[in-house]
């Protein structure tokens, strides 16, 4: 399950208790409604916490990480940035979870 975070101090939170996924995205953002339901299952499947963060309403999380295009993913290990994937046009499943994999520590 995807849990929405909002306010840096929350999403500080998150990163304190270990690796993660974020997902920057906006409801109005079509790609981002169209990768949702993958990143759901996603997060079912693997051992992380998935977060999402709606860049209309957290600017500073997205300036902090460079965000300018949605959907982008992020892996965060040890409080730190370590990849990303934008999530649009050919990515799907397959790759979501590729992009998990190849960062877990």
């Amino acid at each position: 399950m995807i849990q929405m975070v909002q306010g840096t101090d929350n999403f500080d939170a998150a990163l304190a208790k270990g690796d993660m996924v974020a997902g920057f995205s906006a409801p109005w953002c079509g790609y981002c409604r169209r990768l949702r339901p993958l990143m759901e299952k996603m997060s079912e499947e693997i051992d992380i916490p998935v977060y999402g963060v709606n860049v209309d309403e957290d600017k500073d999380l997205a300036a902090r990480y460079d965000v300018e295009t949605i959907p982008d993913l992020i892996y965060f290990h040890d409080g730190k940035p370590v990849d990303h994937i934008i999530g649009y046009g050919n990515v799907g499943y397959p790759e979501l979870m590729a992009f998990v994999e190849k960062n877990k520590k």
